[in-house]
């Protein structure tokens, strides 16, 4: 399998937009409520994810020719008011293919290498409080619990990794 870790390009955008909505379809199949119960799609639609790509915070992972994973990767967050002092990648909106196996391990170690090469120190990302299998996940990745968020009815846990 040839993986690649890449910008994400305009022409992708639909693409990586159709990975959030096989996500959700799985959820819905697997009895997970996360975003099939939150509107993602309307709070987060596909220009969400032009801008984010025109601004060059758009990352994908393309494995055999096809997007496997996709993430925002921010330098700044307001769910981290205290930790604003410390160089970091704030992953947001981490989407892999369900069909594809480990994709999700593969784009955050990716994710973890570039932030390095950039002399981040933290590579940060939060999960919904009520998702026991995400919580268990990161954990196992070494993403260490670091407090709490609340944005609207979204309650996250947010984890953090040093590098």
């Amino acid at each position: 399998m040839k993986s690649v870790f890449r910008q994400a390009r305009p022409e992708e955008i639909e693409e990586i937009f159709s990975l959030y909505k096989k996500r959700i379809r799985w959820m819905d199949e697997n009895g997970v409520r996360q975003w099939n119960a939150t509107d993602y799609l309307a709070i987060y639609p596909a220009e969400y994810y032009r801008g984010r790509q025109a601004q060059g915070n758009l990352y994908a992972l393309e494995e055999d020719g096809a997007i496997a994973a996709a993430a925002v990767l921010l330098e700044s967050d307001a769910r981290w008011p205290d930790r604003e002092d410390s160089a970091a990648y704030y992953v947001h909106n981490l989407v892999t293919d369900p069909a594809v196996r480990g994709a999700g391990r593969r784009m955050l170690a990716e994710t973890e290498a570039l932030a390095a090469r950039q002399g981040k120190r933290f590579v940060r990302l939060d999960c919904a409080v009520s998702n026991a299998f995400l919580n268990e996940y990161y954990g196992s990745m070494g993403y260490e619990l670091a407090g709490r968020c609340r944005e609207g009815g979204y309650e996250g846990n947010r984890r953090e990794k040093k590098l």
